[in-house]
């Protein structure tokens, strides 16, 4: 399936059956009914609020969680889930970096043996060979060799995270899921993992589904972002393209939040509201009680759908439709 999509989302949702108050029960849909595609060589940026579903999403695509509805298509091949042979087979070509590094880590190993296991186990690679392939894999990841030996203790935020990429792209895989890499880190180590990242990438023919709440990181990585709010995705595009020009009134309050924007003293529009409860959305557009921008009764009744407008931009919002 080389000249296709390498990843494919279509309909997906993750529901969660949690307890509601003393007795009953309730839905809380994470994830409820989105639509990605991601091309060979892109980076795609998910960002959205604590809570909008960006970080299910990078767990259903690894497999890490089953969906509820919808499939990922990876290679136009369904994604199993974890546990099964298949998504054994697919852990070579999909891998994961997560947010925290101090806890991704096994602190009773050495940084060799953290970056040497998926090598054994994958590859069946021991002694000499395993070695200099842990070697080579430092040294991508611009670490010394004698950083092998240590233990997780011992190195930097930054240098962990370093080893847990050096881990990520041992089996050589097609995508990386990248689940707010730099949040943990120092604002100076953030951009000294970010160059790392957009370089690494290019070197090494990698795809990029990046998690993040941080829109300047999104901007200075990504080719392509996606909003996310209460499960859904309300706009996409190219990444300058969005936040150049926000179509959405959740997509301008989230970069007028940015701190440039603050610094320039933009206007940004106001939010109404509070954030409603995920397992009692409103009826309507799930935005409308805190959007500044509502033009009626057809918010509150009517979910907008997403759409592709005049511009070839991807956004779900009645006022856009009205502006057709």
């Amino acid at each position: 399936m080389a000249d296709g999509p390498l990843l494919q989302v279509k309909a997906l949702a993750k529901h969660f059956d949690i307890r509601s108050g003393r007795f009953g029960k309730a839905v809380l849909k994470a994830v409820d009914g989105i639509d990605v595609t991601l091309q060979r060589g892109e980076s795609l940026g998910l960002v959205g609020e604590s809570g909008s579903g960006k970080s299910t999403v990078a767990r259903l695509v690894t497999g890490l969680h089953r969906p509820t509805a919808g499939e990922i298509l990876f290679d136009g091949v369904p994604v199993p889930a974890v546990g099964t042979r298949d998504r054994h087979r697919l852990g070579r070509d999909i891998q994961m970096v997560f947010q925290d590094p101090h806890s991704s880590l096994n602190p009773r190993k050495t940084i060799f043996g953290s970056i040497a296991e998926p090598l054994t186990i994958h590859e069946g690679l021991r002694g000499s060979r395993l070695r200099a392939r842990v070697e080579e894999l430092l040294e991508t990841v611009q670490l010394d060799r004698r950083f092998m030996y240590r233990f997780p203790h011992e190195l930097s935020g930054g240098q962990k995270q370093r080893v847990c990429i050096a881990r990520a792209v041992a089996l050589n895989p097609k995508l990386l899921v990248l689940d707010e890499p730099t949040s943990a880190l120092d604002v100076s180590v953030q951009a000294q993992i970010l160059e790392f990242l957009r370089e690494l990438q290019g070197r090494l023919d990698l795809t990029y589904l990046f998690i993040s709440h941080n829109l300047a990181v999104v901007r200075h990585v990504c080719s392509n972002v996606a909003v996310m709010y209460m499960g859904r995705i309300v706009e996409a595009g190219p990444t300058d393209d969005v936040f150049d020009k926000p179509r959405h009134p959740y997509t301008e309050v989230l970069l007028a939040s940015v701190p440039e924007a603050v610094a320039r003293q933009e206007q940004s529009p106001a939010l109404g509201g509070d954030i409603p409860s995920p397992i009692a959305l409103p009826p309507g557009c799930p935005f409308n009680p805190r959007c500044p921008k509502k033009i009626g009764a057809i918010c509150e009744e009517a979910e907008p759908a997403l759409a592709v407008r005049p511009d070839r931009r991807v956004v779900a919002c009645h006022l856009t439709e009205t502006a057709r």
